[in-house]
This record gives C-alpha cells, sequence and structure tokens, in this order.
C-alpha cells in the first residue's frame, strides 16, 4: 500500500468504523454499509484535509469507490507538485 492508499484507509476508518483495514481498498458506495451522502461529504472533507487539498465537491461527485478516490488523489496531487 502507498502513502496515498494509506492515508485514504486511515479517512475510511474513520468515516465507516465498522469496516475491517483490509476491506477498505475494495470498498464502494454500494457495498459499504452507511456510505450515503452525508458520509461521502465527510470522506471528501477529510481527504481535503488529510492530504491539504481543496476538494471540489462536484467534481469528486462520482467518486464513489475507494479506487476512484485513490486514483482522482494521485492525479490532484501529481497536478500539484
Amino acid at each position: 500500500m502507498n502513502q496515498v492508499e494509506e492515508k485514504l484507509s486511515h479517512c475510511f476508518s474513520l468515516v465507516f468504523p465498522k469496516l475491517a483495514a483490509n476491506q477498505c481498498a475494495t470498498a464502494t458506495s454500494e457495498n459499504t454499509t452507511g456510505w450515503d451522502s452525508v458520509a461521502q461529504v465527510t470522506l471528501l472533507t477529510l481527504i481535503g484535509e488529510q492530504f491539504g487539498i481543496d476538494i471540489d465537491f462536484e467534481e469528486l461527485e462520482g467518486a464513489t469507490s475507494f479506487a476512484a478516490l485513490a486514483k482522482r488523489i494521485n492525479e490532484i496531487t501529481a497536478a500539484s507538485s
């Protein structure tokens, strides 16, 4: 697991405390209990804080999986460095 995935996994564990650590990488809005619009906003807010990035909620609205979020975070952080 790379640094982005580790930080993202931490965010997921805070928003979805019942999610086992080994389940974070495969988490999606469809297979994760409690992933609703409020959880999505909370997750995106935590991601912004954790990674020190400004989150465009509309841009990440469709990012409803750990993999999609990790990919987008990698793109954002690569573009800003």
